[in-house]
């Protein structure tokens, strides 16, 4: 193992935030092996989340989902896809980006239970599948999750279409792409209050960065390489927006300490390709509660 788990922009942003030590303790979770009960959690998630990079270097963030045995643990180090088993969208980018860039980061989100698991690695063709390699694992702390659960009756809300506006401003609940400066690539979650997304021109959006559990894997990946993807689910039917962009770090911002919860820190998001469609089939989520953390 290397001396660090983490980066050079990881490290910068844990000693400008002064959260070293929680960073160290907290990076002692970080493995290359999905083992015990990450091994069966990993295996029975519905869907999860995906980044991907393609050929221009532009980071984009997929939900994938498939019938049982669409994913399968067949070693502590491995992960085998089957595509024939998969019933979100056979076009989204993500199937095209693995095929020129083996670096792939997956989040495994259980809402209901607020629970999640990250896999970080390389995925290569093998006959008609897909092998991960796994080369970080490692489980995150619950916060600003919404918990949400399937809910099997045909029941569809009203489609939110093309308006961008709307999507940010209804949103509780995002998914976020990065890389660092090797194009290794991260997928992780954001969530808030609904409008914790804020507005700053008709091309950038504003995200807080809430306390968390110190790493700074995303800003970390951000400071080295500001390229990143973001997506929003509409969890009453299944449809998604797909954002690819740039993002600027503001990391002592004095003056958003009620926007951010009062760790002071956020980050600007110019939005540069956006892409809506439908990603997951027969899908309604109902909410049951907000994250008690919500600032």
């Amino acid at each position: 193992m290397p001396d660090s788990v983490f980066h050079t922009g990881e490290l910068y942003v844990q000693r400008n935030a002064g959260e070293e030590h929680f960073a160290m303790q907290n990076g002692s979770i970080v493995r290359n092996v999905i083992a015990g009960g990450a091994a069966n959690f990993v295996s029975e998630q519905q869907f999860f989340f995906a980044a991907s990079q393609d050929t221009e270097g532009n980071v984009w963030a997929s939900v994938l989902s498939g019938a049982p045995g669409f994913v399968q643990l067949t070693d502590m180090h491995s992960l085998l896809f089957d595509p024939d088993l998969r019933n979100s969208n056979a076009d989204d980018i993500f199937w095209k980006n693995i095929h020129e860039d083996a670096t792939i980061g997956l989040l495994f989100i259980e809402l209901t239970t607020r629970r999640r698991f990250r896999v970080n690695g390389r995925i290569y063709p093998q006959g008609s599948l897909w092998r991960l390699e796994v080369e970080q694992a490692y489980p995150n702390c619950p916060k600003y999750i919404q918990r949400r659960e399937l809910v099997h009756e045909d029941v569809v809300g009203p489609s939110i279409g093309q308006d961008l506006r709307k999507w940010i401003d209804q949103a509780d609940t995002f998914f976020v792409a990065s890389s660092d400066s090797e194009g290794n690539l991260d997928a992780s979650h954001r969530g808030g209050n609904p409008g914790f997304v804020k507005w700053v021109r008709t091309d950038v959006v504003r995200v807080p960065d809430y306390q968390g559990n110190s790493m700074f894997n995303t800003l970390g990946n951000f400071y080295e390489n500001p390229k990143a993807g973001l997506l929003f689910v509409d969890f009453s039917n299944g449809e998604t927006l797909k954002m690819s962009g740039k993002v600027q770090l503001h990391l002592h911002e004095e003056s958003a300490a009620d926007f951010t919860g009062g760790t002071d820190r956020f980050w600007d998001f110019k939005i540069e390709k956006v892409v809506f469609e439908k990603s997951l089939e027969n899908f309604t989520m109902r909410l049951i509660d907000f994250s008690r953390f919500n600032p």
